[in-house]
């Protein structure tokens, strides 16, 4: 059972009352002591509408493209949305990301402030509620509130490094936040979550599923947290020189892995893109994720891979294409130059009535059921797929059952090849803006499968926020740190042997082995794991490479590991004080 199958109908007014009073965006409009009516308390099925509503905070936070995925993303080398012509300048929001340019007023770094704040009110407001419930799931459903409370307050610490705190457990809205520092923060995220351990259930247990907090998501998050519990302790560190092994942390990094992998419950999954397939629902190797849905009151996004897609790359002539956005940088790019035998950089789909896709220019036509389904993970050079005549896809004269692959070409300059160049070559250095005919550039990162049973906006992949891959890296590099390194290349070779996919013939093949780790190495081996997932700012910290010049992004100062404190919550709150550096 996901989160939205605990929504009960008889709360639904209520809900929608409350819903409504925390949708504004403004962050001096946020008045939270009067989105609960005192009575609440007395609608039946308050308590699971409540934990409900407290879970939808994940779709802008985790699925939408501005949310935490922007900051944690566009600020590294594994992507960037640069201006495309005409296209996605939107004032410089998207490309001052990636070229470090942000302050107290950027949009995007206000834009997710707001939405985790208000998560954050949500959580508390539902365990306001649920403590003095009497419902019989109600310790349950607590257990879960508080959990969810410390994994957005979690983000808030991560990319702000301050926190205006009320304590969830002694709600006052009518008096003054207390602000912490990210040390502050985390001891209180630490002890909120060992609290609810205790009355989480098991995945699986009492109806749950990777769609609600169970002791498993728990222990993925707490071990998320020690294992960037150093930086947040000496977050200005000169040289990135962070205290990983002395405080212990790692220690508690492998406790809390080892829980999960000698749990059996989850297992690694072969099908490296399945993780992230349309049909992921419950993948075996998902602990807590993002449920989407693209049919009923949760549309869902499809934001991650239609980004990246040219626009004239069309799953069918219903308005199902990209946005010709985010691509990788070419010095990610060039770190797979040895690599690109790995399960994980690439698969050729078998989904076009079994025929491989080759995407080489030597498809004639591919069968056609109404949907045309690309290759997955990195996508270069030219791009050949189904062109649109007339308002149809042009099928094969030979057997109308089968749609023409043709060379593409990109949509807002009809004479430009679709030709996906790893090489970006901006005209300015350091302004990362195209001219129209150089909209082409940038190879495209296509992980998550494109849905296209409605429009291009909205999709049915589940978007998993822990997985089983992303803990053997977590346990991976806190053996590394502590002196394991055997350990570590074990858990490493693991990820590496376990996963298969498609060649260009349709062949199956599996990843090989290492034969030695270093710590460069070891970086590298984490972001193939876990590339496009929102995890590569906080390795880039972990591991000092975050304020090295790449592409657009200069040489940055330490204080950039934060963003500024939105001005707007500035302005009305005046116990901040303003980030170091903005």
């Amino acid at each position: 059972m996901n989160y939205k199958d605990i929504l009960k109908p008889s709360a639904l007014v209520a809900l929608l009352i409350l819903i409504g009073s925390m949708g504004c965006t403004d962050l001096d409009e946020i008045v939270i002591d009067e989105i609960i009516p005192e009575d609440i308390e007395t609608v039946e099925g308050i308590e699971a509408s409540l934990l409900s509503a407290t879970y939808a905070k994940q779709e802008g936070i985790f699925a939408d493209y501005g949310g935490v995925w922007a900051l944690q993303e566009f600020s590294t080398d594994e992507a960037l949305l640069p201006v495309r012509g005409e296209d996605w300048r939107d004032g410089g929001k998207w490309k001052e990301l990636h070229e470090f340019g942000w302050g107290a007023s950027s949009v995007v770094p206000e834009g997710v402030w707001s939405r985790l704040n208000q998560a954050v009110a949500q959580a508390a407001s539902t365990i306001d509620v649920l403590k003095d419930s009497q419902d019989p799931d109600a310790s349950l459903y607590l257990a879960e509130a508080k959990a969810l409370w410390v994994l957005y307050t979690y983000y808030i610490v991560d990319l702000y490094g301050q926190v205006p705190y009320r304590d969830p457990l002694d709600l006052d809205y009518s008096a003054v936040p207390e602000i912490l520092t990210s040390t502050e923060a985390i001891d209180i995220c630490i002890a909120m979550l060992e609290e609810a351990v205790p009355e989480l259930a098991e995945h699986g247990s009492r109806g749950t599923d990777s769609g609600r907090m169970t002791k498993e998501g728990a222990y993925a998050l707490l071990a998320k947290i020690y294992l960037n519990r150093a930086v947040y302790e000496d977050r200005y560190n000169e040289s990135a020189a962070f205290d990983f092994v002395s405080s212990g942390y790692m220690d508690q990094v492998i406790d809390y892995t080892d829980r999960l992998i000698q749990s059996g419950v989850f297992s690694l999954e072969p099908d490296y893109f399945e993780i992230f397939d349309v049909s992921n629902n419950n993948n075996q190797e998902h602990i807590l994720a993002y449920i989407q849905s693209n049919t009923g009151g949760n549309t869902g996004q499809n934001d991650f891979t239609y980004l990246s897609m040219g626009r004239n790359q069309k799953a069918n002539p219903d308005n199902n294409r990209g946005s010709n956005a985010s691509c990788t940088t070419p010095d990610y790019f060039a770190t797979w130059d040895a690599n690109r035998d790995d399960p994980r950089f690439h698969k050729h789909t078998l989904l076009n009535g079994g025929e491989v896709y080759r995407n080489d220019g030597t498809d004639v036509s591919l069968p056609y059921d109404g949907t045309f389904h690309f290759n997955r993970g990195f996508q270069s050079g030219q791009q050949y797929a189904p062109v649109i005549a007339d308002g149809a896809f042009q099928m094969d004269p030979a057997d109308p059952s089968r749609v023409l692959v043709q060379a593409l070409y990109t949509e807002k300059t009809p004479d430009l090849l679709m030709d996906f160049t790893p090489e970006l070559d901006f005209d300015v250095e350091g302004d990362a803006a195209f001219s129209q005919d150089q909209i082409n550039r940038g190879v495209r990162v296509f992980k998550q499968e494109y849905d296209a049973e409605n429009e291009r906006g909205t999709g049915g992949v589940n978007i998993p926020l822990f997985r089983l891959g992303g803990v053997y890296t977590m346990r991976a590099e806190a053996k590394f740190r502590k002196g394991d390194v055997t350990g570590a290349l074990a858990d490493i070779n693991l990820l590496r042997t376990s996963r298969w996919s498609l060649d260009i013939d349709g062949n199956t093949y599996y990843g090989k082995p290492l034969t030695a780790l270093d710590e460069e190495t070891l970086y590298r081996e984490i972001s193939y794991e876990l590339y496009w997932e929102g995890e590569r700012r906080s390795q880039m910290i972990r591991f000092g490479t975050f304020e090295e010049a790449y592409t657009a992004k200069p040489v940055s100062e330490p204080y950039r590991r934060v963003f500024a404190i939105p001005q707007l919550e500035l302005d009305v709150n005046k116990d901040f004080v303003q980030n170091e550096g903005y």
